[in-house]
């Protein structure tokens, strides 16, 4: 009778909670989209059915949010279903406001935190939930969380309790290979990145390029409780037509600091410049960045530079053009890009064509301190 009773209480529970529907609000920032969605997610964590559901997705620590909820909303009920399109909802919300429309079906991911990763787990019925966000009155990354109650709490990055929780956060990789494409294509559509379709027409004899054969960041500033660091770079110069040129690149491997990286990636591709100086520029992704709206402000502060400087101009020129070229880049970038030194990495400027720079003993260093680079030229033959 008791068991009767105990089951009872507890369907009924369940039954209260996914009734209060979730509501998919519009959400006007990525950092509202992630809190309205650990929200959710916290009044579903002790339904039986979705936490087996999470954990039959969980991989290497995370699982993502859109194949938890297909799977979740299989196991019937409207209740269910309900709380699964709101969810989703936030999830495309997130997508639009990153500029990703089109290029991205799914954003976020699921991770565990403050538990044993080698072991496996057996529950997360107890586990809080939550996500990395900022204080909108002052900038600061706070943890937003719930806890098993669905009581909101708010935390400093240094000061979050070690407790079994479910982050939100986006997942960074899949967005930032988006991101590369849609920044990309909008450069070249605002006609500051030459297509490279014209690339091999350009080549009259070997490829030269331009290897990072070593990196390392002296702080990505991520917290442990914030994952890994999702770095890609900006690389900007003079095209042959004499016109701003910048390329992005993804780095998705570049993801702890205090650590040697040794990709031997092709940075610099020099058959898409016209002179012989680039500069290389690192910036941090932060899960909120909005890939479109950073490409057409860098387009627009690039392209009104016009023609820098012909290719075939004196090199003091030509290196005056480029350098100017990466201060634009960097006064495009909104505010919020230079808070907390986060989300601006570093600038190596006036990179020459052929040139070694920097040795395991002496790196070259970042005009901002945060990043060494060793690079060396690299020919390519018989492509």
């Amino acid at each position: 009778m008791k068991r009767i009773l105990k089951t009872t209480l507890i369907g009924t529970a369940l039954a209260l909670a996914l009734s209060s529907p979730i509501m998919a609000a519009e959400v006007t920032s990525v950092n509202q989209a992630r809190e309205e969605v650990a929200k959710g997610i916290a009044a579903l964590v002790n339904d039986p059915t979705f936490d087996a559901t999470f954990r039959e997705q969980l991989s290497k620590g995370k699982a993502p949010l859109a194949d938890v909820l297909r799977n979740y909303a299989e196991h019937g009920t409207q209740a269910r279903e309900d709380a699964t399109a709101d969810l989703r909802d936030l999830e495309r919300q997130a997508i639009r406001l990153r500029g990703l429309d089109g290029a991205l079906e799914a954003l976020f991911d699921i991770r565990v935190h403050g538990v044993d990763k080698g072991q496996p787990i057996a529950s997360i019925r107890d586990f809080w939930t939550a996500t990395v966000s900022k204080d909108p009155a002052t900038g600061e990354k706070q943890v937003v969380a719930y806890d098993v109650a669905g009581q909101e709490r708010r935390f400093s990055l240094d000061s979050t309790p070690d407790v079994p929780m479910l982050i939100v956060e986006s997942d960074s990789s899949a967005a930032i290979r988006a991101g590369m494409s849609v920044m990309n294509e909008v450069l070249r559509n605002g006609g500051v990145q030459s297509s490279g379709g014209t690339r091999t027409s350009r080549v009259a004899g070997p490829e030269q390029l331009t290897l990072l054969k070593n990196i390392h960041l002296e702080s990505d500033q991520e917290p442990n409780v914030q994952g890994d660091a999702e770095i890609f770079a900006i690389v900007s110069g003079v095209g042959p037509d004499g016109k701003a040129q910048l390329i992005t690149k993804d780095m998705p491997w570049l993801d702890h600091d205090k650590r040697w990286y040794t990709p031997n990636m092709d940075l610099i591709n020099w058959t898409d410049y016209g002179s012989n100086y680039v500069n290389v520029q690192l910036f941090e992704e932060d899960g909120n960045t909005n890939f479109k709206a950073l490409a057409v402000a860098v387009t627009k502060a690039v392209g009104s530079l016009a023609t820098v400087v012909s290719p075939g101009a004196p090199p003091a020129l030509i290196v005056a053009g480029v350098s100017k070229v990466g201060a634009e880049i960097l006064n495009a970038m909104d505010d919020k890009w230079f808070q907390n030194d986060a989300d601006y990495v570093d600038s190596f400027y006036v990179i020459e064509r052929g040139g070694n720079y920097g040795t395991t003993m002496k790196p070259l260093v970042g005009a901002r301190g945060g990043a060494k680079m060793i690079l060396a030229p690299y020919e390519v033959k018989g492509r």
